[in-house]
């Protein structure tokens, strides 16, 4: 009788720390959810509870059709209607995007004469539409409207930049010159 004690006990504390790690199924992981002011969509903010390599679907929206919402999982920047799997413990940031700062601009002529890099300062009272100035002091003004950003210089030539909002790239003419933009946040 002592003697199966004994092994039950045993045979025990060798199955505790396996059923701590999760051995006796899959793994449950956190996914914190917030959805700031001006976004509408699903799921809702919070906090909620998945089993490992679950697909969570979202979708999210500005309510001013004119913004564009940007989404970001774990700080990167994914699509604003998509899924993810669940394999940790996850953040999502559902918000508006906001072009307003800083910004290194890298500039590509068509016929790969010209090759630059300068920062640009975007401004403005709100999200639509504002002011910039860039490190060379040229001016002009900005519009990032329903996904699409243009920039156009009022004292430099004719310079116009257009392009996706969310990725910062696009294309740029002055006259019968072209050529690519991209930029990133600084």
């Amino acid at each position: 009788m002592k003697r199966n004690v004994v092994n039950m006990l045993s045979l025990c504390l060798l199955l505790l720390p396996m059923a701590g790690c999760s051995f006796l199924g899959q793994p449950d992981y956190q996914l914190s959810i917030t959805v700031e002011p001006g976004v509408t969509g699903t799921p809702a903010a919070g906090v909620y509870t998945h089993e490992e390599l679950e697909e969570v679907a979202y979708s999210y929206t500005p309510v001013n059709s004119k913004h564009t919402v940007e989404v970001l999982i774990d700080g990167g920047q994914e699509k604003a209607v998509d899924s993810l799997i669940i394999y940790k413990n996850t953040t999502m940031l559902a918000r508006l995007f906001d072009v307003r700062g800083t910004w290194k601009v890298t500039y590509n002529a068509s016929d790969n004469a010209t090759n630059l890099d300068f920062t640009v300062t975007f401004v403005g009272s709100d999200l639509l539409a504002g002011t910039f100035s860039d490190s060379r002091g040229y001016h002009g003004t900005w519009t990032a409207a329903s996904g699409t950003f243009t920039f156009t210089f009022s004292d430099f030539e004719s310079y116009k930049y257009t392009g996706e909002l969310l990725d910062m790239e696009g294309t740029w003419s002055n006259g019968a010159k072209t050529g690519t933009w991209s930029a990133e946040k600084q």
